[in-house]
């Protein structure tokens, strides 16, 4: 099947086997009864009209369908003119975009069943694939204390972060605030996230021009506090792992976020997501996509300055943060300004959830599981990150009236902070200080030799060329 918009033609090639790739001529008509466009084109010969009358089971006689069926087995190019009243655009998409099934068949005949789950470099999107630092084969060996200590370190933490739940529930109850608003939740909180060795970084970046835009955007009498994350609808960051938003959550103290409906039943999460304002969608239900964009709509809209942001990860997806990917429109649909938000993990382990690792032969990419991201996490010590908030994104009118270019523009912006944000780190770095060509950009056991190697080197050179000539 392949089918072009209605009363056009479309020469489609769809991949596939040897059967598949072949080009056909398609028609949009309805088989002769009432012309939908299809007198704008010849009849060529051999042109075959196909409508819902011709295919039905029910109706066609056994000699009628064995003579459609040597119709079919005609001239390959044989033009074909389709009154069908399906999606046509959305059903060309598809087959062009699928494999045909004879191709799949061939792969697995010719090199197994698992054959499809092996792929190079060449025919996945570079976003996918990890190649940041982890540790295989006999390294593997050094994460059995990491992954012990980690046990017994996560139920100290939760154990902390418990009271302090606990604790704040009984602020709220004596109304000074909400329990996920307390210094005792967020120290709580934040000795869950030490316990497990995520320490993470922030700084924020001078506002710039956008204080005196956002104070007049608001009617504010001076210029709002940079380090105040609630300047700002939108919270958009990019978005490398499972790390991400509980790590951002408990920064910019619980921002509101999109979650499954489903989630709000889980024991304890649930209310506590609930407590944070969370909304709340069901991705089940048809229609559940557009609702998820009326949230967001709707948030941009009706929030308040200084209330609780929203949280989003425009990219729709994890990727390895080499770089910031195209944007979905959602979080920018209200025209609303938004705090962009930069993250770069600095650890020894690189924890971006990619669906492809980067193999040991050139080339070669490797299935990676939620498994074995597990297993990395547990057999680490520390994983830490850089986080850089960025002066807010102010749209302009044509922004606004545009959501994709909105989203465009600030897609461009976040890339151009990481990248420098990238190179700045990296320009700081232990890893630059100690000359290593291996691991992660922060500490690594061995450093501080390594450093005051390269210093006495670099004391040695120096004395050597003050050598008078002999």
């Amino acid at each position: 099947k392949a089918f072009g918009p209605l009363g056009k033609r479309a020469d489609a090639q769809r991949p596939g086997g040897a059967n598949s790739s072949k080009g056909i001529n398609f028609y949009s008509s309805d088989g002769g009864h009432g012309a939908t466009g299809c007198e704008d084109y010849p009849k060529e010969p051999g042109a075959m009209f196909i409508s819902r009358k011709d295919t039905d089971a029910s109706s066609a006689t056994l000699d009628e369908m064995e003579e459609m069926s040597v119709h079919l087995e005609q001239a390959e190019n044989t033009p074909i003119v389709c009154d069908a009243e399906e999606e046509f655009e959305n059903e060309m998409l598809r087959q062009l975009t699928q494999p045909g099934v004879d191709q799949v068949q061939q792969v697995e005949a010719e090199c197994g069943a698992d054959a499809t789950e092996h792929k190079t470099e060449e025919q996945i999107e570079q976003w996918d694939i990890a190649a940041g630092p982890r540790k295989e084969g006999i390294d593997r060996l050094t994460m059995v204390v990491p992954a012990v200590t980690r046990i017994a370190t996560s139920l100290i933490g939760g154990t902390l972060a418990g009271t302090g739940y606990t604790v704040g529930k009984l602020w709220e109850k004596a109304g000074v605030c909400k329990a996920i608003d307390s210094t005792a939740f967020r120290a709580g909180f934040t000795s869950w996230m030490w316990s497990n060795g995520i320490f993470p970084t922030v700084e924020y970046e001078p506002l710039g021009s956008a204080g005196p835009a956002l104070m007049q955007l608001y009617g504010l009498d001076g210029p709002p506090d940079e380090k105040n994350i609630s300047i700002t609808p939108m919270i958009v960051s990019n978005h490398i792992c499972y790390l991400d938003g509980v790590v951002l959550a408990s920064l910019f103290g619980a921002p509101k976020i999109l979650a499954k409906k489903a989630t709000r039943e889980a024991p304890v999460f649930g209310r506590l997501m609930e407590e944070m304002d969370v909304v709340f969608v069901d991705r089940g239900e048809k229609g559940s996509r557009q609702d998820s964009l009326n949230a967001i709509k709707g948030h941009g809209t009706s929030w308040q300055f200084g209330s609780r942001p929203l949280l989003i990860f425009p990219e729709g997806t994890t990727t390895n943060g080499e770089d910031v990917i195209k944007f979905k429109k959602g979080a920018f649909l209200a025209g609303t300004p938004v705090r962009p938000v930069i993250i770069v993990y600095t650890g020894q382990w690189d924890p971006c959830n990619t669906n492809y690792v980067a193999g040991k032969g050139d080339g070669e990419v490797e299935k990676i599981t939620d498994v074995e991201w597990g297993v990395q996490f547990m057999g680490h010590f520390i994983h830490s990150m850089h986080i850089r908030v960025l002066a807010p994104y102010i749209p302009n009118d044509q922004e606004r009236e545009n959501p994709g270019l909105f989203a465009e523009n600030c897609r461009e912006y976040m890339s151009s902070a990481l990248r420098k944000l990238r190179e700045e780190l990296r320009q700081k770095s232990w890893k630059e200080a100690a000359g290593r060509s291996f691991g992660g950009v922060g500490y690594r056991p061995g450093d501080l030799a390594r450093i005051g190697a390269r210093k006495m080197g670099a004391g040695l050179a120096s004395l050597s060329c003050l050598r008078p000539d002999r």
